[in-house]
């Protein structure tokens, strides 16, 4: 094979390694990927976010973004998988507490506490959700069938056992758990004013037993006394 031969098998071959999959840091690109898109759907949106500006913030080609997840549309379904599979986790933790040998008013603070510190730790999960709810349409249905519905099912009847007892003050758990995960979730994920109370660390403990405490106090006629006693022996970390 003469020299100029060779050079131009070559430069098929480089054009055809160009043209085809990525082949460098598949895996990690693609994690790298998820990752910066998460954050971006969950602080802009699913119409602020596009995936040239992902790619150049993951520091990846955009060829590897489409090669990996195709559309905007898959990258955002893939986002809301990956929140779903991070919160099982904390979801099984409650739904263990309906059977738990423990005083209701600790295993309610327990159940509460598991959910607050989830949030605290994954803002981007509360913020994902906040996106969706200020639209309608299929996204938030998604949404809510993936993030909302499975702490609610793991958190609704241990409210509605609360009110059997007479300790849960509602006519509607239903809606006492979908207002106060959205508060919570708006709360803890650091936003704006509030941010100084759970991104500092010499007050992000405090902040968060403060609001443990509150969210237990508005929700049910259990003595302050015993609220206090169940806040103080439950820690506030996963």
């Amino acid at each position: 094979m003469s020299e100029a031969q060779s050079d131009k098998k070559i430069g098929q071959k480089a054009r055809g390694a160009r043209a085809g999959r990525p082949r460098l840091g598949k895996e990690s690109g693609r994690e790298a990927i998820l990752t910066t898109a998460q954050q971006c759907f969950a602080k802009r949106g699913y119409d602020g976010v596009n995936i040239r500006d992902l790619a150049q913030r993951a520091g990846v080609n955009i060829a590897l973004a489409n090669y990996h997840f195709g559309s905007k549309a898959a990258l955002w379904q893939a986002c809301l998988h990956q929140l779903q599979s991070k919160a099982d986790e904390p979801v099984a933790e409650i739904k263990s507490l309906a059977d738990a040998a423990a005083p209701y008013p600790q295993r309610l603070v327990s159940a509460y506490a598991t959910f607050i510190c989830f949030n605290a730790e994954l803002p981007d999960y509360g913020l994902f959700i906040l996106q969706e709810m200020l639209q309608s349409g299929e996204r938030q249905e998604l949404v809510k069938t993936a993030l909302i519905d499975p702490f609610g099912e793991a958190l609704i009847p241990l409210l509605a056992e609360g009110v059997e007892r007479g300790l849960v003050q509602t006519e509607d758990v239903s809606l006492m758990f979908f207002t106060h995960s959205i508060a919570i979730s708006h709360v803890v994920a650091a936003q704006g004013l509030v941010a100084s109370f759970f991104t500092e660390d010499h007050r992000r403990t405090a902040s968060l037993r403060e609001l443990l405490n509150m969210m237990i106090r508005s929700a049910t006629g259990i003595p302050p006394k015993e609220v206090e006693r169940a806040v103080a022996s439950t820690r506030l970390h996963r």
